[in-house]
């Protein structure tokens, strides 16, 4: 351990985010009280919210509650980026890494990144790249500064609201024709937001998009 990282643990010890247990931020029995899916393919489930799937295949990790939605909260809200890694890690050993030529992930409006300072996604999707040996690149801009697609109850404006929401970024169109990628998301809740970002690339020449997602808000 370097001289700075251990001032940092002597100073300013970590704490389970569930138990508040001294030690990483997710003990051993918290972590194994996390409601895991068993491997299987989701987009069954998620078709009756959704008029067409553009993405290929749908993984999700475990279940939005509890302590996975106590790391997710930290992650997003509350400027704790050091949990990324661990989410990445989790991703790797519990869903099937597919073969893939890149890994891109949701992106943020420029606004709501400005404000965040980071994007949670993307800094889950650098370390499963890291991970897997996987390049990871940044393909999708975010046009429309949107509010969080679980505060709206319509299903039909939920999809409404997701019309022409992603472009590719310019310097990227050409580098994703006809390649296979795997898209990171945090939480999922109906499914239109992966859809519309899986629809533009799919639109730029994707060949394939398989879903990779931390938590799932679905019944």
């Amino acid at each position: 351990m370097k001289l700075k990282d251990l001032l940092l643990e002597l100073f300013f010890p970590s704490f389970c985010i569930n138990c508040q247990r001294l030690g990483p931020a997710l003990c051993q029995n918290c972590y194994h009280g996390l409601k895991f899916y068993f491997l299987q393919n989701k987009l069954q489930e998620i078709a009756p919210n959704l008029k067409e799937i553009y993405f290929d295949d749908l993984q999700i990790m475990a279940k939005f509650s509890g302590s996975i939605a106590k790391l997710l909260k930290a992650l997003k809200y509350h400027d704790s980026k050091n949990i990324a890694p661990m989410l990445a890690r989790m991703l790797w050993r519990h869903l099937v890494i597919p073969q893939v030529d890149l890994i891109t992930f949701i992106p943020l409006h420029p606004y709501k990144l400005r404000v965040r300072g980071y994007n949670q996604c993307q800094e889950i999707a650098l370390e499963l790249g890291k991970l897997s040996g996987i390049a990871v690149k940044n393909l999708l801009l975010k046009k429309k500064n949107t509010k969080a697609q679980a505060q709206i109850k319509d299903q039909d404006e939920r999809l409404r609201r997701m019309d022409d929401l992603f472009q590719v970024r310019n310097k990227y169109k050409n580098l994703i024709k006809n390649k296979i990628i795997i898209i990171i998301d945090d939480v999922i809740t109906t499914g239109a937001t992966l859809n519309a970002a899986s629809k533009t690339l799919k639109e730029a020449g994707v060949k394939q998009v398989f879903a990779l997602i931390i938590a799932s808000k679905m019944e």
